[in-house]
């Protein structure tokens, strides 16, 4: 007996602007900002990680709406290189010839700040003020100092201790931007926002 299976339908493109991240993180802190920013024609997407943003950019065209799409703004982490980044999302865009469709303006911001290694979670570190992350360092190289032990991936590690001191200690980062954990009128997020406010 051959058991029906559950099709998901492809997410309708609502609004003339989209911002892809990612995840469901980064979805959650876009969500957030536009929120803040009060801005009403953008819509927030996430493709899975970036190994699947290829298969992302292949169904994006037949998505209802697309037709009506101006503006895309893709992002994601620049990792341990910004220069890898850009030509992977760049590569990716020109496999599925989204640089030619007409009418459709196509940008891209890598975190932290659009040309240096890193992640979204070294951008939001960078709004954390300097008392936490006093006592954030010095719990890291105590652990180090006494374990001679440390994470492979620093910045989220940092991000992790920083959100467990807060009132409600387990949310992730996009849950965190929503409930107003950062402020969005730190001069670290300056770029992103003007980048956003751009599109």
């Amino acid at each position: 007996m051959i058991q029906n299976q559950r099709v998901e339908k492809p997410k309708s493109i609502e609004k003339p602007k989209l911002i892809i991240g990612e995840g469901r993180d980064e979805e959650s802190f876009f969500s957030a900002l536009i929120k803040h920013l009060e801005i009403d024609d953008i819509q927030v997407d996430s493709y899975g990680g970036k190994h699947k943003l290829k298969n992302y950019f292949k169904a994006l065209p037949f998505k209802p709406g697309f037709s009506n799409l101006r503006s895309l703004l893709i992002t994601r982490d620049a990792d341990e290189s910004f220069d890898t980044a850009s030509q992977s999302i760049n590569g990716s865009i020109r496999q599925n010839k989204l640089n030619e469709i007409e009418n459709l303006t196509i940008k891209t911001f890598i975190f932290p700040d659009n040309k240096s290694s890193g992640m979204l979670e070294d951008l939001c570190l960078s709004a954390i003020n300097d008392s936490d992350m006093g006592c954030i360092e010095e719990f890291f190289q105590c652990i180090k100092e006494n374990t001679n032990r440390e994470s492979n991936e620093f910045s989220k590690a940092k991000i992790h201790a920083w959100l467990s001191t807060q009132t409600i200690p387990d949310k992730r980062l996009g849950e965190a931007a929503k409930a107003g954990y950062f402020n969005w009128n730190n001069e670290t997020f300056n770029e992103l926002i003007n980048f956003i406010k751009s599109l």
